[in-house]
């Protein structure tokens, strides 16, 4: 060990890495303890030492009481040293492996100091870039310090590219994957070291760096199960690390927000806690329903996708089509006379109906449907579908009111006057005796509602339904429009949120009236409803009996599609004298539907029921499928359209009618003159477009032979003698589909892309001449997508 470095003298190690050395030395010159970073590269760059002193210079300015400053930079023996404050204590990583997992508290008290360092260094441009333990300072007194901003950048923008520089296990994915630098790299830093705070152990451990970084890249990070942990906070851990940055908290201040509210301890807060304690009680039992956590996850992916600033639809197709009979379902909806007005005709493809009836519409109507598909039990039937068709009905409500009001919240009235009574729908589902003890007790007693909940469950409807709402990664807009309204006249909203609370509430008023009372009592209930929103929402009596109208024959036309007979609900009755009521005539159906309501689907071939195939199996009517399709992108391609939106639906429809597993378009890369994987659908198709990176350059393979002669090809079995050498080794490698066929895209006979669609076992594809015909002409609308949008 030399025993001094530039002018300081060395006085011992504290630490050291794979490219530096970090000792405590004296500055004779001010006459002060210090600590010296070394940093010593194997190979050295033209400009490295420069390009490092200047990022000194950059961050050494930062004033916080948890940044440890930098104090001098300078050149010694060809290597690099940056002088830094001496801080007496130990590093954080010293510490965890010293007390091993901490409780939640301490290691968010110990995060939220992290983050308020890192978020002060964010606000002056300045992102860290390798936040780790062993860059945390303890000092004596137990406050937190975060150093070495040494290799940090300024930002530009909302991001920009970097160099390779930090430490794998911290790294975030999107950093590994493409260099892209943002706030966001430091928050996934900041949420690994949460995690490993609260499990006592490395969350990405390994000594193969690569299979590390795979590893992050690859996966979602999931929570260990032997890890006890109330839902808000583990919550919070999850979306710092999300694998999507859009997903994650924006920034560090974000993040210590979050953390703050979770730790303050006032009474407010206490009290909060203790309604926490109680829902993570009764999800806890509700985990043990074997439908609840698909249900969950199903729902929090569509909210994750919700919040995506990148990709989102093509992230909700692909979450809606790994379930057929979501996929449906959904697609008979907006095919009915409700959206067919705006729909412009058949949808055959839930990537066509985004584009045209807009991402919220479709994400509303995929939880409305889960909600429905998984809230079925045997039991209690009847009163599940009373409930949530009263939820429905509401929800449709609020839309038509909203839309007379002419606000732009259209569809988040409507999702929000659904979730408006959760609690109430998912007590009676997961705890049907104690919803009976519930309704029971209001019945004996003559007390509300929330009383009844707040004796039998420990809490009212209200506080459960925004406790799971909050879990499933609902945005605070939603959940806050699940606070009910105090009693007596509403007050005008001022604010965005207070106008979603008003909708929701006006519209569950009603849809109750109408579902629960008889006509001499909802008269007067309709005028009390009318008085007490007189001026948070005014409607005149012609604009709300037309609402309600509409609304029913939506609702009607909705239990149809999801197969409820409302003629064996009461809620249908209820529905049914209602109309009569209003028109003079009882009317209706024999299968339960209302009359006059009663509103005819758009028969395509395609929608029909079982038309479209199980994953890996062929529609019952390929054929019809693909020429819905053709039409679909006709339908498109005549408007203004984004080209990857068109792409999309294409390959939506090739999935779909024919039962392949995989689906994946390639993009020719000019400067490389190599074919590219971009992005697709079926299992694992993002890790597969990974795969797909071939030169155009001659190559004695099948790929060069479909790309350079433009021909289609398919491989029935890749292991044939015939063929078997014609594989290519990279495909062989990272591919395990043993049938595929090629759909090489030309224009003026030069390869511009390719689309790849494979099943995994040789024989599987089969293809008929008039099914080949409709997949080229599909092919060749992707052709003069291309050539229209350049």
């Amino acid at each position: 060990m030399a025993d001094r470095v530039g002018r300081f003298e060395i006085r011992g190690e504290l630490g050291r890495g794979a490219q530096s050395v970090v000792y405590r030395a004296f500055d004779p010159q001010l006459e002060r303890e210090v600590a010296v970073k070394t940093l010593h590269f194997t190979e050295h760059k033209p400009g490295q030492n420069e390009t490092l002193l200047a990022e000194a210079r950059i961050v050494s300015p930062l004033r916080h009481p948890g940044i440890v400053p930098i104090f001098e930079a300078g050149e010694a023996d060809g290597d690099v040293y940056l002088v830094f404050e001496y801080v007496r204590g130990e590093s954080l990583a010293a510490h965890m492996q010293r007390e091993g997992a901490l409780p939640p508290v301490r290691a968010g008290e110990i995060l939220v100091q992290i983050l308020a360092a890192v978020g002060q260094a964010h606000a002056e441009g300045i992102i860290h870039r390798d936040l780790k333990p062993t860059n945390v300072l303890m000092d004596e007194s137990g406050a937190v310090r975060v150093m070495d901003f040494g290799i940090a950048c300024r930002t530009a923008g909302k991001g920009g590219q970097a160099g390779f520089a930090g430490t794998p296990s911290y790294m975030a994915p999107e950093y590994i994957t493409t260099r892209e630098v943002s706030e966001r790299i430091d928050v996934f830093a900041a949420g690994v070291i949460f995690i490993e705070l609260l499990t006592g152990r490395r969350l990405f451990a390994g000594d193969d760096v690569d299979q590390v970084m795979q590893r992050i890249v690859a996966r979602q990070v999931v929570l260990p199960t032997d890890l006890s942990l109330d839902e808000r906070v583990a919550g919070i851990a999850l979306r710092a690390v999300a694998r999507d940055p859009a997903e994650r908290f924006e920034s560090a201040a974000a993040f210590r927000q979050a953390l703050e509210a979770w730790l303050q301890p006032d009474e407010a807060v206490q009290s909060a806690e203790a309604r926490q304690s109680t829902v993570d009680f009764l999800l806890r039992r509700m985990r043990h329903k074997s439908d609840f956590p698909a249900l969950s996850e199903s729902v929090s992916a569509i909210n994750r996708i919700a919040s995506s600033e990148s990709e989102s639809v093509s992230k909700l197709s692909v979450s809606i089509l790994r379930d057929f009979s979501l996929t449906n379902k959904i697609l008979r909806l907006v095919n009915s006379v409700a959206y067919r007005q705006a729909g412009g005709g058949s949808i055959s493809t839930v990537s066509r109906a985004v584009i045209v009836l807009g991402f919220d519409t479709v994400r509303n109507i995929a939880i409305t449907v889960l909600l429905f598909e998984h809230l079925q039990n045997k039991a209690n039937a009847s009163q599940l579908k009373e409930d949530f068709l009263r939820a429905n009905l509401a929800g449709i409500l609020a839309r038509d009111i909203a839309s007379k009001a002419r606000t732009r919240d259209l569809e988040q009235s409507f999702i929000c006057a659904i979730f408006h009574n959760l609690g109430r729908l998912l007590t009676q589902f997961y705890f049907p005796e104690e919803s009976e003890e519930i309704r029971r007790m209001m019945a004996q007693k003559s007390c509300t509602e929330e009383v009844a909940a707040l004796r039998v469950l420990g809490l009212s409807f209200e506080d459960l339904g925004i406790g799971i709402a909050r879990s499933w990664g609902f945005p605070t807009l939603i959940v806050d429009s699940m606070h009910k309204l105090p009693a007596g006249k509403v007050r005008k909203p001022a604010t965005q949120e207070d106008r979603l609370r008003v909708v929701s509430a006006l519209s569950n008023e009603i849809s109750t009236a109408i579902a629960t009372l008889s006509p001499e009592e909802r008269a007067k209930e309709m005028q009390r409803i009318a008085a007490r929103f007189a001026e948070a929402q005014p409607l005149d009596d012609t604009e709300l009996k037309d609402a309600i109208k509409h609304a029913i024959e939506e609702i009607t036309e909705f239990a149809r599609i999801i197969r409820i007979n409302l003629g064996q609900t009461h809620f249908g009755q209820q529905l049914r004298r209602y109309s009569g009521g209003e028109t003079g005539g009882e009317g209706g159906g024999s299968d339960g539907s209302m009359g006059s309501a009663v509103l005819e689907q758009n028969r395509s071939p395609a929608l029909e029921t079982g038309n479209f195939g199980e994953e890996g199996r062929k529609a019952a009517d390929a054929q019809a499928v693909l020429t819905a399709g053709i039409q679909d992108i006709s339908n498109t391609l005549v408007e203004e359209f984004k080209l990857n939106d068109i792409l999309r639906i294409i390959l939506e429809t090739m999935y779909r009618a024919m039962g392949f597993r995989r689906v994946l378009l390639c993009i020719r890369d000019a400067r490389s003159n190599t074919m590219q994987g971009r992005f697709g659908f079926g299992p694992e198709v993002t890790e597969l477009a990974k795969q797909f990176r071939f030169t155009l350059s001659f190559t004695p393979d099948i790929f060069h032979a479909a790309t350079s002669k433009g021909v289609d090809i398919l491989i029935s079995d890749v292991d044939d003698a015939k063929i078997a050498e014609r594989i290519p080794a990279w495909f062989r490698k990272g591919v395990t589909a043993k049938t595929f066929v090629l759909f090489p895209l030309t224009i003026k006979n030069a390869p511009v892309a390719l689309i790849y669609a494979d099943k995994e076992h040789a024989g599987e594809i089969e293809i008929t001449e008039k099914e080949l015909s409709l997949l080229r002409t599909l092919r060749n609308q992707a052709v003069l997508a291309i050539k229209q949008s350049t």
